[in-house]
């Protein structure tokens, strides 16, 4: 925290936030990120040239720029962050390594009504960047100011699309209300989801919504899918998890652990 400060104050938020964005790109293509980014080294085994792919809550592009490589000049990357400072920094990323495969939108998805307040919280007397929320679905937290994001429907946004093969999803617990905004895109393309979870009902209730399009959940582990009981008794770990619709089952065969 104390480095962050320092950090902050010389290089002011802009150029703080390309610096950890570039960072961060640099140390992953170096190997040298660890278990909490196993998901990012593990899309080259997910994601085919030509896929077409979304990243919700793309923050500083840590997923958007490597499934721009992946999917290649064929395919195509929709990646949503909402907030102002984060998608600059993304844009500016984009253009600077010419990610002409790259559609970035500043919206929210699956909130109430046409816009949502959305802010970054202050922790130890500064920011906390990885944890921009929802205001109003955080009353716990305290924000020095907020933005009014202009909220969309994930149906309106991906259902016309030719097809759709992955979703990342990090929206700090309103994971069901982004896909409850986007069934018919689900029971239209299949993709692949992968969405991140701290709560064991949260989890049991996204379960219940995707299930009926014919998805099974699996965590990752040493680079293997593994299935889960979303039912099984205690607190959840939390980790991101993969829920797989049949229709992607026999082409993942090799990566799930039997």
């Amino acid at each position: 925290m104390a480095i962050k400060k320092i950090l902050l104050k010389v290089l002011g938020e802009k150029r703080y936030l390309s610096f950890m964005s570039s960072t961060y790109q640099r140390l992953f293509r170096a190997g040298l990120l660890g278990k909490e980014s196993q998901d990012v080294y593990f899309l080259k085994k997910l994601i085919r040239p030509g896929d077409y792919c979304a990243d919700i809550g793309a923050h500083l592009g840590y997923f958007t720029l490597n499934l721009s490589r992946l999917v290649g000049p064929t395919g195509k990357v929709i990646a949503i962050e909402p907030m102002p400072p984060f998608h600059a920094t993304l844009q500016r990323q984009l253009e600077r390594r010419n990610a002409d495969n790259v559609t970035l939108y500043q919206v929210a998805l699956g909130g109430d009504g046409d816009y949502v307040e959305m802010g970054i919280p202050d922790t130890s007397g500064a920011k906390h960047f990885a944890m921009a929320r929802v205001i109003d679905a955080n009353p716990h937290l305290h924000f020095n100011g907020s933005q009014k994001i202009k909220n969309e429907k994930g149906d309106r946004l991906f259902l016309d699309l030719p097809r759709l093969d992955y979703i990342k999803c990090d929206v700090e617990g309103l994971e069901y209300n982004v896909f409850a905004s986007m069934t018919a895109t689900l029971q239209k393309h299949h993709p692949v989801l992968l969405c991140e979870f701290f709560d064991r009902g949260m989890r049991i209730r996204f379960h219940e919504l995707v299930e009926p399009f014919g998805y099974r959940p699996f965590a990752l582990e040493s680079g293997r899918l593994i299935p889960i009981d979303i039912y099984a008794e205690g607190q959840i770990v939390a980790q991101n998890d993969y829920f797989i619709p049949r229709e992607h089952l026999d082409r993942l065969k090799p990566l799930i652990k039997a």
